[in-house]
């Protein structure tokens, strides 16, 4: 299954570990902004900006399962990137599944598929579905 994970960018390095044991079951993590780590000097800051939308929604379109992170002490202002990828992946919301891990943040969320208050808990039901449809 191709997999996005959606959270703050800052919480990039903790989601790495999460990827690994996703790409570990067999599925396929397209989620390229986790690895993300600077801006090429020779692209503005509006164009980088750009161009890392365009890739992300690229990524969200060719997943099958987008799974928003919550985790996290909640920050005002700036962020909001996650926000809007999950809003994006349900516009397709015919297409793929949308998982929530943490607790939700405002009404739209209680439209995820399935909610988990930990990592460890939604790779366990992601790992008990993934052999229930072997």
């Amino acid at each position: 299954m191709n997999i996005y994970l959606a959270a703050r960018f800052r919480d990039r390095k903790r989601l790495r570990p999460v990827r690994d044991k996703l790409w570990g079951m067999g599925h396929e993590v397209v989620s390229s902004w986790i690895d993300e780590v600077r801006k090429p000097e020779f692209l503005t800051t509006e164009e980088w900006h750009r161009k890392l939308a365009i890739k992300d929604l690229t990524e969200i379109r060719a997943a099958d399962l987008l799974i928003i992170d919550t985790l996290g002490k909640l920050v005002v202002g700036g962020g909001g990137g996650r926000e809007f990828e999950f809003g994006f992946a349900y516009g397709q919301f015919h297409k793929k599944l949308i998982f929530l891990v943490g607790k939700r943040n405002h009404a739209f969320h209680a439209l995820v598929d399935e909610q988990f208050p930990s990592w460890t808990t939604a790779l366990r039901y992601i790992e008990i579905c993934r052999r229930y449809y072997e």
